[in-house]
């Protein structure tokens, strides 16, 4: 599926007139049901359309980059289906959309710098033998690291079993995300990081679920049980 590219517009007073749950639902609106800058204005923001003329719905989408091009592009989809082929474009620019569609607020420094939100909490590591060394001043991902855990633990999920191989053949062959088992954001000083023990792989969901409350981050073992209780449910 194309995405279109975003093209972000200096609309942040107007943006921020508006909740977290508008910002969702205008998104919403306007991806999924192809409704026009008027009838969003109207129907969910409950101003008067004719005297703003769609000005303050189409603020908020211009904000997030989001254009006329967008207009009722995933009116076929669910959100978590638009959530993945947002994820599966390999562009930090998307981030934002995902985080409303998922329930996240956008940050300022994600619409202006096109920041990762998973490089958010970033570290550095050097080697000293054979040992891994955080410093946790400021972090970045270790591509070594990484690949490191990605040999040990396999690129299926480790709480839902997800494969990305299994699911989209060669495009996601070995992909998979790196889940810190102490988050780095709790460190303060030297820590020695080993692959096998501190590191898991889990898919982009999963990951985005266990990191959701960021005063409230999950176990993997914690979100595998929700897994299989809702699953038992059906």
């Amino acid at each position: 599926m194309d995405i279109p590219i975003l093209n972000r517009k200096d609309r942040k007073r107007e943006y921020e007139y508006f909740s977290a749950a508008e910002h969702r639902a205008v998104v919403e609106a306007y991806l999924f049901k192809g409704m026009s800058f008027r009838k969003i204005e109207q129907d969910i923001l409950g101003l008067d359309s004719d005297y703003f003329r769609g000005y303050r719905s189409m603020s908020i989408l211009r904000y997030l980059g989001i254009g006329t091009e967008f207009k009722g592009l995933f009116k076929d989809m669910t959100v978590a289906q638009a959530v993945v082929e947002l994820q599966q474009t390999a562009s930090v620019d998307y981030e934002n959309i995902i985080a409303i569609l998922s329930g996240r607020e956008v940050s300022e420094t994600l619409c202006e710098a096109d920041i990762q939100s998973e490089t958010a909490l970033d570290y550095r590591t050097v080697r000293e033998g054979r040992r891994e060394l955080i410093y946790t001043t400021r972090y970045e991902r270790s591509p070594i690291l990484r690949k490191r855990a990605i040999q040990i633990h396999g690129t299926t999920c480790t709480a839902c079993a997800f494969n990305f191989y299994d699911f989209y053949g060669e495009r996601g062959k070995d992909y998979i995300e790196v889940h810190h088992l102490i988050p780095l954001s709790t460190l303060d000083e030297e820590f020695e990081i080993n692959p096998a023990t501190d590191m898991t792989v889990v898919c982009s969901n999963c990951h985005r679920m266990i990191h959701r409350e960021r005063n409230n981050i999950l176990s993997v073992d914690a979100l595998r049980q929700i897994i299989n209780q809702n699953h038992l449910r059906r």
